[in-house]
């Protein structure tokens, strides 16, 4: 018998929500949509659905924590009210382990408890889960990470797998999962085989755990972050999969603090910027590679193709002023620069000429970057462009991280399996 809705016992955010707090049409097809996976076999597949809709509502807020509170609380209090308790339950038990908060996970366990049995047929696995192997896979200049974790519940297995992306100052940037765990490892041991640029290794689960809950907090923090499609319908069912790894006894360690005066003193003081003829043009553009680098929270001295593929393409274009006296410094400069940021970061002989290719793609398209229309309006427009133009006094540059999607020539080794090492060649 269906039990007489209770007053919640919920955090003070969700305290307050009724349950007509969501439209009576969102209610319905929520319900509707529940009720279609009471007679699965695979609860990841529920899992999956409301980490969906849960996805929506961060989607649709620019991930505010409170908005997602407030939702599962009113859709908490219209489970307990709604006609369908076979649904109801459904949509409580996926709540119970896919929501954000604690105190709401304990809500919707909660509320699923008093309106009693029967469960959905899969309810009893959705605890079941275990955490396996983790491996970690990327490009060797630092700008792309991909962490793969397998878990497994009972004689099921599926693989997670997040991007982390460090030229946007390693934001989680793709989610996605697959059933195919030991396909997808033998695939990538394959692919990654075949190319002097990346590199595929196991990662102690704790290590991947602090990694993950690094970059999904940097990605909570932006505006806009620049996200793929499927990040946010996967986001809550992949923060539930992290809390399942082991804790990390370790703590990160603070990166040194970097004087960019002494580092661009050390560029330009390096064989690679010898034959530079115009030192103070060079300056300015080792000053605008450091701080840009800074303002990303990136490694200041640390060059990849996405690195340059940003800078070239997306934030020059977009921020900076130049003249014919920059633009003609610019491919020496940049070049020095490559190859004495490449050796400083111990970068192999095929993996630097597989970057200075790179380079010269970006560099080719750079015109057209320029002379594009949004480019100039924006640069033209924007508090934060920085003038390079040899006639000015040098700027300090101070750009915040934008939402544009990244140009095709950038790395994209790690985003699949099947296209690592194939952007550029080898």
């Amino acid at each position: 018998m269906r039990r007489k809705p209770s007053h919640l016992s919920l955090a003070p955010p969700l305290q307050s929500r009724p349950s007509d707090a969501l439209p009576e049409n969102l209610v319905r097809l929520l319900f509707r949509q529940a009720g279609n996976l009471l007679e699965i076999d695979d609860p990841i597949q529920v899992e999956l659905w409301c980490s969906d809709v849960l996805g929506a509502v961060w989607a649709a807020t620019d991930g505010d924590p409170t908005a997602e509170e407030t939702f599962v609380g009113a859709w908490i209090a219209a489970a307990e009210e709604d006609d369908d308790e076979g649904a109801a339950l459904v949509a409580l038990t996926a709540l119970g382990a896919i929501a954000g908060s604690g105190s709401a996970r304990r809500a919707a366990l909660a509320a699923a408890d008093r309106l009693g049995e029967p469960r959905p047929r899969w309810a009893a696995a959705v605890d079941e889960i275990t955490s396996g192997e983790c491996w970690h896979y990327g490009d060797v200049y630092g700008d792309q990470e991909t962490i793969l974790c397998a878990f497994r519940r009972g004689e099921t297995e599926h693989a997670m797998l997040v991007l982390i992306d460090y030229t946007l100052g390693g934001i989680a940037k793709d989610v996605f999962f697959t059933e195919a765990v030991a396909g997808s490892l033998a695939d990538l041991q394959y692919e990654l085989g075949s190319t002097p640029v990346a590199f595929l290794e196991p990662i102690e689960p704790g290590v991947a755990r602090r990694r993950l809950q690094r970059a999904f907090r940097t990605t909570d923090g932006r505006v806009e972050p620049r996200v793929k499609d499927d990040f946010a319908p996967h986001r809550a069912l992949a923060l539930a999969r992290v809390r399942t790894l082991p804790p990390s006894i370790e703590l990160d360690e603070p990166e040194p603090a970097v004087d960019p005066d002494v580092l661009i003193e050390e560029f330009l003081s390096s064989s690679e910027a010898a034959d530079l003829p115009d030192f103070e043009m060079a300056e300015r553009w080792a000053r605008l590679l450091v701080d840009r680098a800074l303002n990303a929270s990136d490694d200041p001295a640390r060059v990849g193709p996405g690195v340059l593929d940003e800078l070239l393409l997306v934030d020059v274009p977009e921020h900076a002023a130049l003249d014919a006296a920059a633009r003609n410094a610019m491919p020496a400069v940049l070049t020095a620069w490559t190859l004495w940021a490449g050796r400083r970061q111990g970068l192999s002989e095929p993996a630097v000429a597989w970057l200075q290719t790179a380079l010269d793609e970006i560099l080719e398209e750079f015109p057209e970057a320029y002379r594009d229309p949004g480019a100039i309006a924006h640069r033209n427009t924007c508090p934060d462009t920085v003038d390079l133009r040899s006639d000015r006094p040098a700027q300090l540059v101070r750009w915040s991280l934008r939402s544009q999607p990244i140009s095709p020539t950038v790395l994209r080794a790690t985003s699949t399996a099947s296209r690592v090492g194939r952007g550029r060649p080898k």
